[in-house]
């Protein structure tokens, strides 16, 4: 094979190194397995995608359940702080994710929105989550709140009128926008103190005006909701991933959704 010369007549030899992001590798030394440099590289695109769009510095936790393990499965990729904690029965499948028993299983994530200090605020926060099942289910994938009517925060993807269901702050009942397909990746915010929306798959399923009220005294759960300590209202979908913090705007929604399914195409979730 012969050498190529470079401007100054000097050979060139072609070599690929790949520089990862600082916080790819605080991630990789939190995982009790080093992961292999495939699942290196996957691992780095996504927090990658997510810096360059924004959604990296708006996010208090982001969760890749579809992992190599369940200890990585666990791990709040922004900081080694809220992890999760599976609880009842919960199963973990390796690149795929956690599935709830729809009886007793969640995860705990330990972050409480009222206390918690971070990026989730009353006028500007957001709930993220990718399911692996379609199916029609009143149960809540990921939430919390205060009281039964008080400073909510809740998703429920599909709901029997197909219909997501959705509450970010709010006393109200919740809002609901068409969704027939439960499966895909999910987000709903709010971005004013009037503005709620939500999305699928990185497209807005619809928007709604519901003035804010307070932020839930309960910490987030993923898989059911939490009311006060007590857990309620479990799912039964396969968690690909999950997060939650501020305000993340249509552009970062849609390359999320892109980052994520990069993500899972190259684990074969997606």
């Amino acid at each position: 094979m012969g050498l190529s010369l470079g401007p100054l007549g000097l050979s060139l030899i072609s070599s690929r190194q790949v520089v990862f992001a600082p916080e790819a590798l605080a991630l990789f030394a939190r995982f009790t397995t080093p992961p292999t440099d495939a699942r290196k590289t996957l691992i780095n695109n996504r927090i990658l995608a997510a810096k360059a769009s924004g959604a990296w510095a708006l996010r208090d936790a982001f969760y890749m359940m579809a992992a190599a393990d369940a200890q990585a499965a666990q791990r709040n990729w922004k900081a080694d702080t809220f992890n999760l904690t599976p609880t009842g029965t919960i199963a973990f499948e390796a690149d795929r994710g956690y599935t709830g028993n729809g009886v007793d299983g969640y995860l705990a994530t330990g972050f409480t929105p009222s206390t918690a200090g971070g990026n989730f605020a009353l006028n500007s926060a957001h709930l993220s989550v990718w399911s692996r099942t379609d199916a029609q289910s009143g149960a809540v994938v990921m939430g919390s709140r205060t009281a039964a009517t008080t400073s909510q925060a809740a998703l429920v993807l599909r709901t029997t009128l197909d219909a997501v269901s959705y509450r970010l702050n709010v006393d109200a009942t919740p809002a609901t926008s068409a969704s027939p397909n439960s499966s895909g990746g999910f987000v709903a915010r709010r971005s004013t103190s009037t503005a709620m929306a939500a999305f699928r798959n990185g497209v807005s399923l619809g928007t709604q005006t519901v003035t804010s009220t307070g932020l839930s005294t309960a910490a987030i759960v993923i898989g059911a909701i939490n009311t006060a300590g007590v857990i309620s209202s479990f799912n039964s979908y396969q968690l690909a991933s999950a997060g939650f913090g501020g305000n993340l705007t249509d552009a970062m929604i849609l390359a999320e959704y892109n980052a994520d399914l990069a993500y899972l195409q190259g684990v074969g979730a997606a």
